[in-house]
């Protein structure tokens, strides 16, 4: 039996080395809040310090949850409620807070890895082998903003990413397909993330698009499951959803209505890894394929999304770049290179980060 004897949490920013732009956003720095709680040991009445992330937004230019309402999430309701609580499991921890506070995804999110990674410290195992990941390397992809040079994507191909996905619009997509551009790259793996921006532009520029572009990721705005399934049906092109998805229900809405055949999952966004452990089962139990996308998140986040892309349902390469991709410098010692397309699952206990003392010193109860 566990319980939470204290927790605390630090804003940060993160300087990305160069700007990271989206058909939503323009990012320069990104803004995250670190979790540090302790879990108890009832019965042995050994401690384990878990880290964790929660990792909305500045704005709510792409979910309607940013890091001021998170913080004040954890601030005046998850913090009282589970100091209240004792549970067995990181699982059973996750249906108490999901049943005592539906909202809050990215707050419930950052407490619960943070859980997590004190109880694999208190069981000595990975968060690979706690959630049953199979693959001790798995393939990643890189993500890149809208209007990338041929310049990037061309160092994309050589560093050996297995996928690489561009952010598009509908202007930037007319105009890669009038230069026949992945034409020019036939074994490249390439995928489309039009971040819901073709909410007003005409669909047929989404057709006729070459097998090389694995899927395209949410053509059109996040509440319109409708006109997504409307147009899965009518071609041969894999859709992909991520902004729709933001809880389990969304899963199911998205699985009965057939609104797409592949999903992006992002346990920071959905609720967690609990919440993201059951997702990725619900949809390949529905032919449906997911994958694990990236948030812009420091290494915390990149050693859980790289535990969840151990799974073995997951079907495309994960949006998990090198450790030295985005930011000037992150929060840990400890970081992720990418080799010929491939990253190293972590294998310590828990998610087996170590933080760089000064962050860690910040983080002091």
């Amino acid at each position: 039996m566990y319980k939470i004897a204290n927790l605390i949490w630090l804003p940060i920013q993160l300087s990305l080395k160069q700007p990271f732009k989206t058909a939503q956003q323009y990012t320069t720095n990104r803004e995250l809040t670190l979790i540090k709680l302790t879990v108890v040991d009832t019965i042995s009445h050994l401690t384990a310090v878990g880290i964790g992330e929660v990792q909305s937004f500045t704005d709510f230019g792409y979910a309607l949850e940013n890091q001021r309402t998170s913080r004040e999430i954890i601030t005046s309701i998850i913090t009282p409620f589970i100091k209240t609580i004792a549970f067995h499991t990181p699982i059973e921890f996750a249906d108490q807070l999901a049943n005592q506070i539906p909202h809050g995804s990215f707050a419930k999110a950052g407490v619960e890895m943070a859980v997590w990674d004190a109880i694999g410290q208190l069981t000595q195992q990975s968060l690979r082998e706690m959630v049953n990941g199979v693959n001790l390397q798995v393939p990643v992809g890189i993500a890149l903003g809208v209007n990338s040079s041929p310049t990037e994507i061309k160092q994309a191909m050589v560093d050996g990413y297995r996928r690489i996905k561009l952010k598009i619009t509908p202007e930037v997509l007319r105009q890669l397909k009038a230069q026949h551009y992945f034409e020019h790259f036939p074994e490249q793996k390439f995928s489309l993330d039009a971040n819901g921006s073709f909410a007003q532009s005409p669909n047929e520029l989404l057709y006729d698009l070459p097998q090389n572009i694995c899927f395209i990721e949410q053509p059109f705005t996040s509440h319109d499951f409708v006109r997504h399934a409307a147009f899965q049906a009518k071609t041969k092109q894999v859709l992909s959803l991520d902004e729709s998805i933001n809880n389990l229900d969304d899963i199911k809405t998205l699985i009965a209505l057939q609104a797409a055949q592949a999903v992006t999952i992002k346990q920071g966004k959905i609720g967690g890894i609990t919440a993201a452990l059951r997702a990725i089962k619900l949809c390949h139990q529905a032919g449906i394929r997911p994958w694990i996308g990236g948030m812009l998140s420091s290494n915390i986040g990149r050693a859980v999304d790289l535990a969840l892309a151990s799974l073995p349902e997951i079907a495309f390469p994960s949006d998990i770049s090198d450790s030295q991709r985005y930011f000037e410098q992150d929060v840990s010692e400890t970081s992720f290179t990418q080799e010929n397309g491939f990253i190293a699952v972590p294998n310590q206990p828990g998610i087996g980060i170590k933080l760089y003392q000064e962050i860690d010193d910040r983080l002091a109860f």
